[in-house]
């Protein structure tokens, strides 16, 4: 399948999808370790090489992967939940256990570790980071996700998101089509996530919806930096659920890139 939105924006990122499966794929490419990396490294494989890439549930390598592909929370207990919201927001400084931060902190590399000690800083204090660790959508269903070309999906696959990697002037149409049948105000979510929940739970979440958005990205330093190598630092990420995508490709036929003044941007 081929996006018209994509071909119209002459797009250097065609659009990806993320599917849901309990098989591994074959001919796909994926973490060869029983524990992995930050996933949007074969994330922006498949958005700039067009590989088909996987990751699965053995392959959870951070807190924020789980609940990011609809894996459970991926915390068990409310010292885990505590650990988190330290390493979100101050890290050491924000512990309300600096202990047991610090034995936590004690076998990890020596980049990881600093890293942990002073924080990620996505939020300014740890209540504020416990409180948004708390309101995730949280699914548990499937083993695999799956990163594909939208034109190398296979007939009777439904995806669960759908991604595009978009400049400021692609972002800026793309918006434009998607605010052009809405009368409130929110048109696109950016929640303070990690790059992998931008484009899974929260977007899952958005499926359940009468009046789905979609979600910027990633907005997580962290999630970009493993990403830098694929794509340039100007370009975001747009994901989007099925419906969504399929609405807006119709409403595509009769919108600003139809006009005069859109041939003024190619």
């Amino acid at each position: 399948m081929q996006s018209n939105i994509s071909k119209e924006l002459e797009m250097r990122f065609p659009p990806i999808v993320l599917l849901k499966s309990d098989e591994k794929p074959e001919n796909a490419v994926g973490p060869k370790k029983e524990k992995a990396g930050c996933v949007m490294s074969y994330v922006a494989q498949t958005i700039a090489k067009r590989k088909t890439t996987f990751f699965g549930r053995e392959h959870i390598s951070c807190g924020g992967i789980s609940v990011g592909f609809g894996w459970g929370s991926g915390l068990a207990d409310e010292q885990a939940v505590d650990f988190q919201a330290s390493f979100l927001s101050m890290g050491m400084d924000s512990a309300p256990d600096k202990e047991y931060y610090a034995q936590r902190l004690e076998n990890m590399p020596k980049n990881t570790r600093e890293m942990f000690e002073h924080g990620e800083r996505i939020y300014c204090d740890f209540e504020t980071a416990k409180k948004s660790i708390q309101s995730r959508p949280v699914y548990d269903e499937g083993q695999y996700v799956i990163f594909k070309g939208l034109e190398n999906l296979e007939d009777g696959e439904i995806p669960e998101s759908v991604i595009f990697t978009v400049n400021p002037i692609e972002l800026t149409a793309i918006i434009q089509i998607n605010s052009s049948f809405r009368t409130q105000e929110a048109y696109i979510l950016t929640p303070q996530a990690a790059g992998c929940q931008a484009i899974g739970c929260f977007t899952f979440n958005e499926n359940e919806s009468d009046d789905p958005k979609p979600v910027l990205g990633p907005i997580d330093f962290a999630g970009r930096s493993k990403m830098k190598h694929f794509i340039p630092n100007d370009y975001m990420t747009l994901s989007m659920p099925w419906k969504l995508f399929l609405k807006l490709e119709e409403l595509n036929e009769n919108s600003v890139l139809q006009t005069d003044l859109w041939k003024k941007f190619k």
